[in-house]
């Protein structure tokens, strides 16, 4: 057994901060049996200046793109060295998995800024980034990667969702996504109040009056109706979904709010029931003979209170049987940061950490680009022997023994 410290760095779609986990893993390669331990995680809002320069980097020159990708990689690389400095942290690694500003796996590309090399002048620790592009490159969709990591960590579930910005789930060790949670609701509370950052327990939507007609188009959006593997990106709801909302401009905030949040929850559940269909008493592997399907449920959106009433009513007119399990906050806030951490140490130990079977790509990969700090990692100090390529050599379709070998400047 071994123990590694590491950080997680997370931004998601709905831009309501960097999310920064410092979580300890137990296990060891051979059993690839992991427990994990959250020993400081904490939100570092965005000032309104990097909010604006995030959401407008769709539409930024090629000068001004690379440009940010690099201000973006200082501007992440201060704040986790910020957080190792006032937790006096002795951590052996940082995994970021930096802000995305185009996914179109169809289209053979996804891209997150946050330059590695230029964040990693900031760590005394290895770094490990962009986690999406390689299974992109072998036909896969690049994301959820969420539940490669799940399936060790939380593998007492036998289903995690996640409401961030966009909603996803993992059932049996699949994942995909469903479609947009506060990234909808969240540029609602805005336009419903410029100083309203989220709808906070969703006592705007309760408010509101549902909206048939706009429900009713927003379920129609063809992505509902696509099988897994399937992922999304922000410029999926620029195009799909602000196009429906502005042709309803004439319905109030409150109604749009809980038209919407109505719609989040309906889709959510609709997409557990469609990967439950029942075969005899299990559910695609699951057996639902003696009790409820448990249901870990985190991200922003858990917090919402109003969503998470409609998710239960809409999971029980479903036929779902499930228990919504209670966690701690840290669990619901930090569980995507805590997940990329621990991609990022398989990928410094060489093992897989992208999975086809959630992604749809031709094969298993293991993902991310390691960056060392600007003095290096010397061949004589004791991080050696934790920082090390297992490097596998397959033949005949079987993995064999893995060979270790002490990781050299040369060889990053």
């Amino acid at each position: 057994m071994a123990s590694y410290i590491g950080i997680g760095v997370m931004s998601g779609s709905s831009l309501d901060g960097v999310d920064v986990c410092c979580v300890e893993f137990t296990g060891d390669v051979v059993t690839d049996i992991w427990s994990h331990r959250i020993i400081k995680a904490t939100t570092v809002s965005y000032p309104p200046s990097w909010i604006k320069k995030l959401r407008n980097a769709p539409d930024n020159s090629g000068i001004d793109l690379i440009k940010l990708n690099i201000d973006y990689g200082h501007y992440i690389g201060k704040l986790v060295n910020n957080f190792i400095d006032e937790g006096n942290l002795k951590v052996n690694f940082v995994a970021a998995h930096g802000h995305t500003i185009f996914h179109q796996p169809e289209q053979g590309f996804t891209f997150q800024i946050g330059d590695g090399e230029t964040m990693a002048t900031h760590l005394p620790c290895p770094l490990v980034v962009n986690f999406r592009n390689k299974d992109v490159a072998l036909s896969g969709q690049g994301a959820p990667l969420v539940p490669g990591g799940e399936r060790y960590l939380f593998n007492d579930y036998d289903l995690c969702l996640n409401l961030g910005g966009i909603a996803n789930v993992s059932i049996c060790e699949r994942g995909f996504d469903v479609g947009p949670c506060n990234m909808l609701l969240n540029h609602l509370a805005e336009r419903h109040d410029s100083l309203m950052e989220y709808d906070t327990d969703g006592l705007v939507a309760r408010r509101g009056t549902m909206c048939r007609d706009l429900l009713a188009e927003l379920d129609a959006l063809p992505f509902y109706e696509l099988r897994p593997p399937k992922s999304l990106g922000r410029e999926w709801f620029d195009d799909n979904v602000l196009p429906v909302l502005d042709r309803h401009k004439d319905v109030s905030t409150e109604d749009l709010l809980r038209t919407c949040t109505e719609h989040v929850a309906r889709q959510t559940a609709r997409a557990i029931d469609r990967e439950l269909k029942p075969s005899g008493d299990v559910h695609n592997g699951v057996s639902t003979t003696h009790e409820p399907l448990s249901l870990l449920l985190t991200g922003g959106g858990a917090l919402n209170v109003f969503l998470v009433e409609r998710l239960r009513e809409a999971l029980k007119e479903c036929h779902v049987d499930v228990s919504v399990t209670e966690v701690d906050d840290d669990t619901i806030n930090y569980k995507e940061a805590i997940v990329f951490s621990f991609l990022g140490l398989r990928c410094l130990l060489g093992l897989v950490n992208v999975r086809r079977d959630t992604t749809g790509a031709t094969r298993d990969s293991v993902s991310g680009s390691i960056h060392l700090p600007p003095g290096g990692v010397p061949l004589s100090c004791p991080a050696m022997q934790e920082y090390r390529f297992h490097l596998s050599r397959s033949g005949g379709g079987s993995d064999e023994a893995y060979r270790s070998y002490p990781r050299s400047n040369s060889i990053c």
